[in-house]
């Protein structure tokens, strides 16, 4: 949140509730409204702050309620557990295809000849594509791939999918988007084009 948005927003807060504070206590309320949305995107803050006014029934919980619909906003953005397996399933198919040429010597096509390293780049790269608490639940490239490929969808989903879903729920907000890649290039798209 920036500095800018934080002082309009606390003109709100005093003007609905009509009172008049110190500067000390405005600085107190800065510090704490600082360390609690720092991150978060302005428009995001500003639009919990106006439903927090119509579900607060006290001044001195406003904090508490402005939280809740922060997270609750938050969360709405993320991607579900059903978004993140059927990724994790797309990238395991393609990974799949891509160990059986990377041990069977390559692959040759039209603009040359591709080799097991180049699979096993490839690989890592669909791997890294996906997000860091699917990547810490899966463990490598080849242990998702062996996850998805020799289990049947039955076994998947009365045996997997309650650990993946637990993962992911614990898993910190941060971890469940993409990861940034060097340079601010785009992540890759994971049912893209390999093999």
């Amino acid at each position: 949140m920036t500095d800018t948005k934080l002082r309009e927003l606390l003109v709100v807060i005093d003007d609905h509730y009509g009172r008049a504070r110190s500067l000390e206590e405005r600085r107190a309320d800065t510090q704490i409204y600082i360390r609690a949305f720092g991150t978060i995107p302005d428009e995001i803050v500003e639009k919990a702050l106006y439903t927090a006014f119509t579900q607060c029934r006290f001044q001195n919980q406003l904090i508490v309620d402005w939280c809740a619909e922060i997270k609750k906003l938050l969360s709405a953005q993320q991607p579900s557990a059903n978004d993140l397996w059927t990724q994790a399933a797309a990238a395991a198919r393609k990974i799949e295809a891509n160990l059986y040429y990377q041990t069977h010597g390559g692959l040759v096509t039209p603009t040359g000849k591709l080799t097991g390293e180049d699979f096993k780049s490839r690989n890592a790269e669909i791997f890294a594509a996906l997000p860091v608490a699917v990547q810490r639940w899966a463990g490598s490239p080849a242990d998702l791939s062996e996850i998805f490929s020799s289990r049947s969808s039955a076994d998947l989903r009365q045996f997997v999918r309650p650990g993946f879903d637990r993962a992911v729920q614990d898993a910190p907000v941060e971890s469940l988007q993409p990861p940034a890649l060097p340079g601010g290039a785009a992540p890759a798209q994971i049912g893209g084009g390999t093999a």
